[in-house]
């Protein structure tokens, strides 16, 4: 649909590519692995059920596979000690890419420390850093040998572009230096730009539009948790069928790539397979639509499907 005048940058993970032009490289599905609620894990005694986790890595690879969409899985420690185990187990039963997250900051940096000394850093991203990183965190990031990190564009107090692109910056008021340097002083080349997604009414559409602000100002491989809009509008929670619900979710993985995303965070794993065909069918428009800029798609593409 376009084509941004910087150069856009491409990362590699492990054995997935993630950015450039949208449509030229395939967009990544991020789905959620031992998320919290997830009914096949246990957090009380530190478990997870390992067929049914298994039996969900395969949905996603036979998904991705089929409709040559690369994927990555997202792996959240909901303690410590299921960082450890989740991580192990993923990295252990497939060859794709990682991302270590958790909303507690101890887990992460358990998973830091485990991906450095245990030979999978190189296919590991971290998720994320933000404008509540603090010493602690930026030396675990400084020592650890994973090569890849998310920046998260989140701005608790003012979601517009302007305040949201100051973060990257300057720091934005919340931190004393810009979240790219401090991604780049930790060691980060291979750089994720996620803008957050927020709610209607707060900020929605500036996540979306951040997407492509991101690229035509730094060149970033971006992406995005699009899901969020549909999971956090409490109208179709209480008006529609299940059914529509995933339908909305589904679309708005779509809206993110025409809006800019290299990928994206889809939420629980239990997604992918219905975002696979749908993310297909949105990258075969798009490098369809590349060809006036004389840019052609990777080799491995959903486009060899149209």
């Amino acid at each position: 649909m376009f084509k941004y005048a910087r150069d856009q940058k491409v990362i590699d993970i492990g054995n997935v590519k993630i950015g450039g032009n949208v449509g030229e490289n395939p967009t990544v599905l991020i789905p959620t692995i031992f998320y919290d609620g997830h009914n096949i894990v246990d957090d009380k005694n530190n478990t997870f059920d390992e067929k049914k986790a298994e039996q969900k890595i395969r949905e996603v690879e036979e998904a991705g596979d089929k409709h040559h969409v690369p994927y990555i899985f997202q792996v959240v420690g909901l303690t410590p000690e299921l960082m450890v185990k989740g991580l192990d187990f993923v990295a252990d039963h497939t060859d794709a890419p990682l991302v270590i997250d958790s909303a507690d900051l101890e887990s992460r940096i358990v998973g830091l420390d485990h991906v450095s000394g245990n030979g999978y850093a190189s296919r590991t991203m971290y998720n994320a850093i933000n404008m509540m990183i603090d010493e602690e965190e930026i030396a675990v990031l400084t020592r650890s040998k994973i090569e890849a990190t998310v920046i998260l564009g989140f701005n608790m107090q003012d979601p517009s572009v302007k305040a949201r692109t100051a973060l990257l910056e300057d720091g934005g008021g919340f931190v004393d230096k810009g979240l790219l340097t401090i991604a780049k002083e930790c060691g980060f080349e291979k750089i994720l730009y996620d803008p957050g997604v927020q709610p209607f009414g707060q900020g929605a559409g500036s996540s979306f539009r951040l997407l492509s602000v991101a690229k035509a100002l730094y060149g970033l491989p971006t992406g995005v948790g699009a899901h969020n809009i549909p999971s956090s509008w409490a109208w179709l929670h209480k008006n529609a069928e299940k059914e529509y619900r995933r339908i909305a979710d589904i679309s708005a993985n779509t809206i993110g790539i025409t809006a800019g995303a290299n990928s994206l965070f889809i939420g629980p794993v239990e997604n992918a397979k219905y975002a696979a065909p749908a993310v297909a069918m949105t990258d075969i428009l798009m490098a369809d639509s590349l060809q006036d800029f004389g840019i052609e798609h990777a080799e491995d593409h959903p486009y060899e499907l149209a």
